[in-house]
Order: structure tokens, then C-alpha cells, then sequence
């Protein structure tokens, strides 16, 4: 029997060719997927480590600014050549301390994860990485050198004008360090690209100032500066590129140094009011044109200033204009500012979206800055405080790098062409000086006279008189001096003779008939000793009086002897002390006189001191030619500047009104100087009694030429770090 199964299927069959075929779509779908997902995390994986090195290099190039500027200053010091001294001053250093100072080698600092306690951790980040300066840094022209300065050659299109030097220890050093030296100027090679002929403004001129936040003066318009600067090419991921595989990362930066003399009308390193006097009352009398600077600035209510710069602070009234309109222009939300102490509405152009706004909606940077919101750029004032006035607070320098010295370039004291120095006193207990000396250029070099104030005095004489002959004897005076020919008390007097004197009855008649008589002389120079109201010694400085001595004693002219110090030397006396800061009333005084006319300066006349200074005449009220190619407006004064500690109006007599016209400034030292403020319109006569507010008139207003500069001025720093793009490139610039 045979029973058959109904519900048997018929066999099927398996085709290899379709289930290889599938499954090679399926596994070359899946290898697809897999690279793609590769590809994507190679992709975020090369974005994560450009915005790591992005981050670096941002950290990296903000910390240069400060570090090369620090260096440079260092550079100028004494035994900075000095074996280690000059190697950690030198580019490379620079650059490694600008890589550990933004913790460049790691993304996360060992001090955070050791907070975190992930001291252990492994970090899989290919660029945390020793990174070494040599690997990174590098100059356009030569690879084994970290910078190419900007000298003595055209480097053609996306380059400052260069300047030039022909001294070998700037040649020589300026690839190696960043050297900041009189002696490299603008020459030939800048004529075209800076506002000033160079013949006539060698170390300052009229260049473009740069396109950044901190308003010292208007971006891309001339102003006065010398710019030193030196190109790198920096690549941070170099060393790991073997481990990351990223492309070249190569960019081009030029880093410069502005060398910029105080030129605003307002220029202060302190903490400065303006607008307003110590007892709350407002200025009454004044324009200011241009800009101001201050380290740290209150503005009082109603001041209206174009452009106002700050580091350490600034703060606004309510109703304070700067630039063209109220609160940064009336289309700002006032709503944008705090609430000032006094429970008024009181702009604060540093609060959120507040400079944006007005970027925005002016097309151009907002005119109250300060030098933090610069990025890479950074404002240093060169203030020596107190040390600036005078000349014997310094050591010399020797063995540095550049061939200026830091004393020498921020001392101006130590500027001054012209030396008038108390050197001596009689004894412990004289106040009266008995010996001064002056100094001065002859022929290149500095010459020296000393002046014996009490040899041989008689009775009866006014002081300084010294005794030199008896009578009928002849004595030769090779500098002009005032001689006195008499005795006890009755004197026949002639002024400003040189040559042979016979002190006889026949050249001068018979002051006292029947007494043997004797000669006496004083040095006729411009400047004189005298008793401030009867009791302060003081030097009395006639300005006009310099250019006819200079030619007397064959000296240099006022073209060179420019510049005046004043100081006492209580290094090289035994009875002689330093002045005190603030001036006391037992410290000597310097009294300016014979001074409203000073076009013989040709250019320009200074005066330094440490002490206090009595100013008892019209200063500087004769105008003189405007300077060729200038284009300065007349009426035009020869450029001046005094520097003191304590300045008073007036000597014998008070006077009844003041009218100021040029720059003000104030060497007052921290501009974070607590609630110490300065006022720089409460100005105090010879008396000590305070100038009143309605008897002063200001006419502020900025230095627009080279031209303008006195002798003697304070000077700043402005540090600039600019990347140098590749579209300023040209065949001629391109390196390989």
C-alpha cells in the first residue's frame, strides 16, 4: 500500500549569483557608509584641531604684544648684552614665552585638570605638544632667524615704509632683538610713504595711525610717530603635522612698535579729572581740540571732547559729548547705560552691545576706547615718574643691547642739551650756593664751566662778585662777566665784558678817592642766583639770553643747545641733599625769566628740573615763520616745553590772569592710583594763593606736524601685532 503526503512542497533552489551579488551591494553600501562616517569624523576632527590651533595662535599672538614690548624696554638696559641677560631678551625667547604664557603646548591647563583631579587623564588631543619656537617661528628672508626688521631695504607692497640705520650694533642686532634706538631713522627710502620730508624730520613723521580700537589718535589719518616693526611667519601646528596631517598653516604678521611723543592736548599718566576743579566747580574758560588720554579719566558734567583713550578706566556725566553727539549719537538706546551714583541715567560706552551698536550705525570705531579692548595691541606710556626730572637719579649704563640706553630715552632730564647744576655750598649749614656748573655742546661735545660763587667777596657787593686783581692790574676774561672796581661799600660797575680789563681810575674814574681799591668780577651769564622773597634761594634761567652767550663762548648754537636741565647735585657734594617730591620750602628753586621771546630756538626750547619752578614772565609770546611744507596755521611759536614737578605763576608779583595755549600734562605716576586725583587747571601762584577759576583761559589743542615737537617730550609706546595677508602679496614679495 502507498500513502502519498498531500501537502508537500515542491523544492526550491538557492541562487549563489543573487545572494553574492546582494550581499556585495550590501557590504560595498556598508564600506560606504563607514568611509563616509570616516570622512565626517576626519572632517570634525580637522575642524576641532583648526579651532584648537585658532584658539592657540589667538592666546599665542596676544601674549607676544605685551612680552616683545617688555623685552625691547629690556634691551635698552644696563648689561643686557651680559651673557643670559641678552639671550632671554632675544626673538626666540619671545616667542617660547609667548607660547608657554598662553599654555600653547595643551588645550586644557595642568593647573585645571589637577583642580578637577584629572591630573591622570589621557588626553587624546594630537596638538598637545611641546611646541618649539624654531619649529613655529621663522623670518621672510632667512629660515634659521625668528624676524626680518623693517630697515635699511624697500620690502614693496603690504610692508610699512622701512626705516634705515648705519650704526653695525643696530645692523647687526635688530634680526636677533627687537632694538628701539635713536639712531634708526626715516631716510631716503621712506621719502614717498611718510607725510614729512625726512631730511627735516629724521626720527619722527607723519604716518598713518593704525586701523585699531584704542582711539589714541583717528584711524588711518596721520599722526606724529616713528614706526619700528619687524615680519615673522608663524606656523603652530608644524611640529605635529606629521601626527595631525592638517595642511600648512603657514601666517604672515608684522609686529610693530610706534614710538609716539605725546602730542594730545591732554596727555596724563594719573587719574584725571577733567572739566571740573578739586572743589567741584566747573572750568569755565577753555576749548580742547583733538583728542585726550588718560590713564584713568572722570569727565565732568557738560565737557564736550572729540575723542577720549583711557587704560585702566573712564568714567562719563550723564551729559558728556563725545565725538559728534551726545551719548555716541542719538539713535543709541540710552537704555544701553548704567545708572550713575547720582540716580541720573550715565552713559557707559563699555557696557554690552554698546560699541557695536555704534560701529554699526557710524561705520567707523567708537570714540571713547580703552587700550584692553585692542586685542593685539597694547598703549604703554613711558613715565619714570618723579626720576624724569632729574639727572642724578641715575647710574650709568653700560654693555646693552641697543645702542640707546633706557635713561637716556626716558629720562628728560638727561635729554637736555644744556646742563645747570648747584654743585657746591660752603658747609653743612650754608644754604646759599657757593659753586654752580654749566654744561653745554661745543663743536660736538659737551664742555663744562664752573663757577666759583664766594672766592674773595667783599663787603658791600651784590653776590657772585669775586675778587680777581688789585688795583692798576690787568686780567683777561675769555667769557663775557660783569666787573666791579672799588672797596668798602662804593664800587664803579661796567656788565658783559670780555677781554683785557685794567682795574684802574682811568677806565672805570675814582669810587673812593685816596683808598687803594681792588677788582672784582661775575660771570654775566643767563642765568643768576637770587632770593625768592628774601628768604628761597633760587637759579634765575633768562632764555633770551642764551644765543648771545652761546656765540661769546664759541659754543654750539640754539639749534643744538636747545634744552636746559636743572638739577642739584647732591651726589657729588657732601652738604648738598636731594630735593624732595613734593618741593618743600627748604629745597632750592628754579625762577624763569627774559622768556616771551624765543624765536631764536629755531627748533624749539625745553627745560627740566626737579625743582620748583617760578614762571615770572610772559612764556613763549612771540610768534616766528611757519616751517616750510609744514602746513601749520599761523600765528606759529617756536615749540616748548618745561617739565617740573611743581610749577607756580609769577615770582615777585602774582599775576592777575593766566592764558594757556598748546598741550597739558601730568607725569603723576598709576593710573590706578586710588582716589588720588589730578586737577590740571588749579594752578597756584609764588605765594602759594590758588589762581581763581574765572582768571584762566585754556586753548587746548593737539600737535598736527613733526614740526610742532619741542626737545624734550614724554613719549609712548604703541604695540600693534597685524597679520600680513596674502593678498598684498606680489611676485617680488613672495617667498617660498
Amino acid at each position: 500500500m502507498k500513502i502519498g503526503n498531500r501537502n508537500r512542497k515542491p523544492r526550491g533552489y538557492v541562487s549563489y549569483v543573487t545572494v553574492l551579488s546582494l550581499g556585495i551591494v550590501m557590504l560595498l553600501l556598508l564600506i560606504n557608509t563607514y568611509k563616509t562616517s570616516m570622512r565626517s569624523h576626519e572632517t570634525q576632527r580637522d575642524v576641532t584641531l583648526r579651532v584648537d590651533y585658532e584658539t592657540k595662535e589667538e592666546a599665542v599672538l596676544r601674549a607676544i604684544v605685551p612680552i616683545t614690548a617688555n623685552r625691547a624696554m629690556m634691551c635698552m638696559q644696563d648689561q643686557s648684552n651680559e651673557g643670559n641677560n641678552s639671550y632671554e631678551l632675544r626673538w626666540q625667547r619671545i616667542f617660547r614665552a609667548a607660547i608657554d604664557e598662553a599654555n600653547g603646548s595643551g588645550s586644557v591647563d595642568k593647573n585645571v585638570l589637577r583642580e578637577f583631579g584629572l591630573e591622570d587623564a589621557l588626553v587624546g588631543n594630537p596638538g598637545d605638544a611641546r611646541i618649539y619656537s624654531s619649529q613655529t617661528f621663522w623670518a621672510f628672508d632667512v629660515r634659521n632667524r625668528y624676524a626680518m626688521p623693517g630697515i635699511n631695504q624697500d620690502f614693496g607692497i603690504g610692508f610699512p615704509p622701512p626705516l634705515e640705520s648705519v650704526t653695525s650694533q643696530v645692523n647687526d642686532r635688530d634680526h636677533t632683538w627687537p632694538i628701539i634706538s635713536s639712531k634708526k631713522y626715516y631716510g631716503a627710502l621712506a621719502a614717498e610713504k611718510v607725510g614729512a620730508a625726512v631730511a627735516d624730520y629724521p626720527q619722527f613723521n607723519l604716518i598713518p595711525y593704525p586701523r585699531i580700537r584704542f582711539g589714541y589718535a583717528k584711524p588711518g589719518e596721520p599722526f606724529v610717530a616713528k614706526h619700528n616693526w619687524w615680519s615673522f611667519r608663524m606656523d603652530l601646528a608644524a611640529h605635529q603635522r606629521g601626527t595631525t596631517d592638517l595642511a600648512k598653516r603657514e601666517r604672515d604678521f608684522v609686529i610693530s612698535i610706534y614710538e609716539v611723543p605725546s602730542q594730545l592736548a591732554i596727555s596724563a599718566e594719573a587719574f584725571t579729572v577733567l572739566g571740573q576743579h578739586a572743589d567741584g566747580s566747573d572750568w569755565e574758560n577753555f576749548t580742547i581740540q583733538g583728542g585726550v588720554f588718560a590713564s584713568r579719566a572722570r569727565i565732568a558734567s557738560g565737557l564736550s571732547l572729540e575723542r577720549l583713550s583711557g587704560r585702566h578706566g573712564v568714567e562719563l556725566a550723564a551729559d558728556t559729548v563725545i565725538g559728534d553727539n551726545p551719548l555716541f549719537g542719538e539713535d543709541t538706546d540710552t537704555t544701553a547705560y548704567e545708572n550713575g551714583e547720582g540716580g541720573g541715567i550715565a552713559p557707559n560706552p563699555f557696557a554690552p552691545g554698546v560699541r557695536e551698536s555704534y560701529e554699526l550705525a557710524h561705520g567707523s570705531f567708537m570714540p571713547v576706547s580703552l587700550a584692553s579692548e585692542s586685542g593685539r595691541a597694547a598703549f604703554v606710556p613711558i613715565n619714570r615718574g618723579v626720576e624724569f626730572f632729574d639727572r642724578y637719579a641715575h647710574d650709568p649704563e653700560s654693555n646693552t643691547v641697543s645702542p640707546t640706553t633706557w635713561n637716556e630715552y626716558s629720562v628728560g632730564a638727561l635729554q637736555c642739551a644744556m646742563n645747570l647744576d648747584i654743585t657746591e655750598v660752603a658747609d653743612a649749614d650754608s644754604t646759599f650756593p657757593s659753586e654752580i656748573t654749566f654744561r653745554y655742546f661745543k663743536n660736538g661735545s659737551r664742555e663744562e664751566l664752573v663757577i666759583d660763587l664766594e672766592e674773595g667777596d667783599d663787603a658791600g657787593l651784590p653776590p657772585g662778585y669775586i675778587y680777581c686783581a688789585d688795583e692798576n692790574e690787568t686780567v683777561f676774561f675769555e667769557y663775557p662777566v660783569d666787573v666791579a672796581y672799588g672797596k668798602n661799600g662804593e664800587y664803579y660797575y661796567e656788565e658783559g665784558v670780555t677781554g683785557n680789563v685794567t682795574f684802574d681810575n682811568a677806565r672805570f674814574g675814582d669810587p673812593l678817592v685816596g683808598t687803594f681799591k681792588a677788582g672784582y668780577y661775575r660771570p654775566s651769564f643767563p642765568f643768576d642766583l637770587k632770593l625768592l622773597h628774601d628768604t628761597k634761594p633760587c637759579l634765575e634761567v633768562y632764555p633770551e639770553r642764551l644765543p648771545e652767550f652761546l656765540g661769546q663762548i664759541g659754543a654750539d648754537g640754539p639749534e643744538v643747545n636747545h634744552s636746559i636741565s636743572v638739577n642739584v647735585d647732591y651726589v657729588g657734594s657732601a652738604y648738598l641733599q636731594k630735593p624732595s617730591i613734593p618741593c618743600t620750602e627748604l629745597d632750592y628753586g628754579v625762577i624763569l625769566d627774559e622768556c616771551s621771546d624765543l624765536t631764536a630756538f629755531t627748533k624749539g626750547f625745553s627745560l627740566v628740573t626737579n625743582l620748583r619752578l617760578y614762571i615770572a614772565d610772559d612764556f613763549n609770546t612771540m610768534e616766528t615763520t611757519v616751517p616750510v611744507g609744514s602746513g601749520l596755521a599761523s600765528p606759529f611759536y617756536p615749540p616748548c616745553s618745561l617739565f617740573a614737578p611743581e610749577k607756580r605763576y609769577g615770582a615777585e608779583n602774582d599775576p592777575y590772569r593766566l592764558r594757556l595755549t598748546g598741550q597739558l600734562g601730568s607725569l603723576a605716576g598709576g593710573g590706578d592710583a586710588g582716589t588720588q586725583s589730578v586737577h590740571l587747571l588749579d594752578l597756584k601762584t609764588a605765594t602759594e594763593t590758588e589762581v581763581g577759576h574765572d582768571k584762566i583761559e585754556v586753548n587746548l589743542s593737539p600737535i598736527e606736524h613733526p614740526a610742532a615737537l619741542p626737545p624734550v617730550m614724554m613719549m609712548n609706546w604703541l604695540v600693534v601685532l597685524e597679520e600680513r595677508h596674502r593678498e598684498h602679496y606680489d611676485s617680488a614679495n613672495e617667498t617660498p
